[in-house]
């Protein structure tokens, strides 16, 4: 049923005229729900809460015809129950959107639920029988007042499902009906990510208050399959490895959260919760913990706002209690480092049970697999780096959806550190293999390959190495012509960075982090073919040296670019942050007859030296 159709068909119930196919406004007076209050829930259907817009907008303020989301002044919106549903005065569609969503009606109908004011009760009413009959026939509206009347039917469902609890009236059981036949609509449901997510917990939430057992089993089967049957293509929302396929911190976060509200909505409604979703639930804190650093900072990962691991809620007594107390409470993770198959290779020297604290620990990140999916970024082949007791390599984060502009270059290669191969298209569809890997104390060996530019062949080797920290990569890339290509390694606000002939090396707090292109066989070095080097900051010129730690907020940040030029190009680096400030040395064997030579360095008066083989495996030796 087309969403106009659902509106027009809730607005028979309520009672409120239609004219010439037009939805007749109403007016400001007091509209009375015509309804008597609820002495508690007719069914199991549970409220899922208001996302935070109930804190945002207490009753006194939805009285006062105000309106608020977070991080916004309030805007005067309504009188009395007639809101003027098309105001947009911060030319933002989250604040349409949650607007249209209905869910700032929490605090009203939590007021009533603590209070029994009966004003509140009729006032939140009153507003969703205004927005049913304001938002009739919504083709006349504009394309942002569209977007959010359709994007806020989950929400308004929610809504309704909570007042209902309180609230016995026809007119609301239709318009609950209504929506969830609606959400219940093949069109209509998003998949196994977060919106499909939302979509099958509320439509199971609503369906159990009204008794409409049709519903609820849709509901519950989708739920369930999201996990365990996803469709043919796509991976599971929360996989066998407790990883979320959303390829986001942030998303991953929230997920746990929105996963453990499903199994709650679940049992409310007396059907049973399958053992394997739960445990694939109860993984996703140990999978959480490894997008950590140790400083406590969650790793901007795909379309993530900066924030720290100890916001999450409820961490429980395991990996994630372990995390974010910096190993005094919880069960440490199983593992040092794990490969993730839905893309991620994580590890670290340690979980601050050895010699070193806590949060002196190495850390790394790196992404591979499937392309880019939900909330992720192309970031495949790209490095986080944490050492010394910060930061070192970093993503360029998450600077909300509004600005189009912005998100297209945060989301592309050239925000993370990553290799790129100029003027040729990029496909963001394209998947990234993880072709061998060995974890070992002392250094981690994990290597990459894809076709994702177009013509070209990209191989990326890594050596994440610790006592001393330091991170050795080895890229080649092969082109159908020559072509530029370029290391990109982005750095945190706090560094500054400069050329220091063909390398580069950068400074913060006392540490220093040195770029070195390393002369190896076959390398763009060793052949003449490497080109200077190149820190970038703040440019809006060419989009580059910026991070981006929340909405609508971008930081001048250095990126040092480490390029070359060839048909097949190999370039190594050795990446090595130190306190003492004395430059690394490094040196190369000749090759021996099987074709492997051993890149050897002094790294703050420590040896590492690693094995190379033809085929970029990379082995720490000492």
């Amino acid at each position: 049923m087309p969403f106009g159709a659902l509106v027009l068909a809730v607005l028979s119930a309520t009672g409120c005229a239609v004219a010439g196919g037009e939805a007749a406004a109403v007016g400001a007076r007091p509209v009375a729900p015509a309804a008597r209050p609820s002495p508690g829930a007719t069914a199991p259907g549970p409220c899922l809460g208001y996302h935070g817009l109930d804190g945002a907008n207490p009753a006194r303020e939805v009285k006062a015809g105000r309106f608020r989301i977070p991080d916004t002044p309030p805007e005067r919106v309504a009188d009395g129950p007639d809101v003027d549903w098309g105001l947009d005065p911060h030319r933002d569609r989250t604040w349409q959107l949650w607007l249209h969503s209905l869910e700032w009606l929490g605090g009203l109908i939590k007021e009533y639920g603590r209070t029994r004011d009966r004003a509140s009760l009729d006032l939140a009413a009153g507003i969703v029988r205004d927005w049913l009959a304001d938002n009739a026939l919504p083709g006349r509206f504009g394309h942002a007042r569209r977007e959010a009347i359709e994007e806020g039917a989950k929400f308004r469902l929610a809504t309704m499902t909570c007042l209902r609890a309180h609230l016995d009236a026809r007119w609301l059981d239709e318009a609950i009906a209504r929506h969830a036949e609606e959400l219940a609509d093949p069109r209509n449901w998003s998949g196994p990510w977060n919106h499909g997510t939302d979509e099958s917990m509320t439509l199971l939430a609503a369906a159990c208050r009204i008794g409409r057992e049709d519903l609820a089993g849709l509901a519950y089967e989708r739920l369930v399959s999201a996990v365990l049957r996803p469709p043919a293509g796509v991976r599971p929302a929360i996989d066998a490895e407790g990883a979320n396929n959303e390829q986001s911190t942030q998303y991953s976060v929230y997920n746990r959260t929105r996963w453990r509200s499903a199994m709650d909505v679940i049992r409310a409604c007396r059907r049973p919760v399958p053992a394997e979703l739960a445990r694939r639930h109860a993984l996703m804190d140990e999978f959480i913990a490894f997008q950590s650093a140790p400083a406590g900072d969650l790793i901007q990962i795909g379309e993530t706002y900066a924030s720290t691991i100890s916001r999450v809620s409820r961490p429980g007594r395991g990996p994630l209690r372990y995390a974010a107390s910096q190993g005094r409470a919880g069960t440490r993770p199983g593992a040092r480092a794990r490969v993730y198959e839905a893309g991620y290779v994580m590890g670290r020297s340690g979980w601050g049970d050895g010699d070193r604290p806590y949060k002196e620990e190495m850390a790394y990140t790196a992404r591979f697999g499937p392309g880019r999916y939900a909330h992720g970024q192309d970031d495949h082949m790209a490095l986080t780096f944490y050492a010394q007791g910060r930061s070192i390599l970093v993503p360029s984060g998450h600077a909300g959806y509004s600005e189009p502009v912005w998100r297209d270059w945060l989301r592309s290669p050239e925000a993370h550190n990553t290799v790129v191969v100029r003027d040729i298209p990029f496909d963001s569809r394209a998947a990234t293999a993880l072709t061998g890997h060995r974890f070992a104390e002392g250094g981690d060996f994990f290597r990459f390959s894809d076709t994702a530019f177009a013509g070209s062949t990209r191989t990326r080797s890594v050596l994440a190495a610790s006592d001393p920290d330091a991170l050795v990569v080895l890229d080649q890339v092969r082109s159908a012509a020559p072509r530029t290509v370029e290391q990109l390694w982005h750095l945190p606000a706090a560094f500054e960075a400069r050329p220091d002939g063909g390398d580069a090396v950068a400074t913060a707090g006392g540490i220093r982090v040195h770029f070195l292109r390393v002369a190896v066989p076959g390398s763009a070095a060793q052949a003449g073919t490497g080109r200077a080097a190149a820190v970038v900051k703040g440019s809006r010129e060419q989009r580059q040296g910026w991070v981006a730690p929340a909405p609508r907020t971008a930081v001048p940040a250095p990126v040092v670019r480490l390029p070359a030029h060839g048909q097949e190009v190999r370039m190594l680096t050795l990446i090595a942050p130190v306190r003492d400030g004395a430059r690394p040395s490094v040196r190369v064997s000749p090759p021996r007859a099987n074709g492997v030579y051993v890149i050897e360095a002094e790294i703050a008066g420590r040896r590492l030296a690693v094995e190379a083989a033809p085929d970029g495996t990379l082995r720490r030796t000492r």
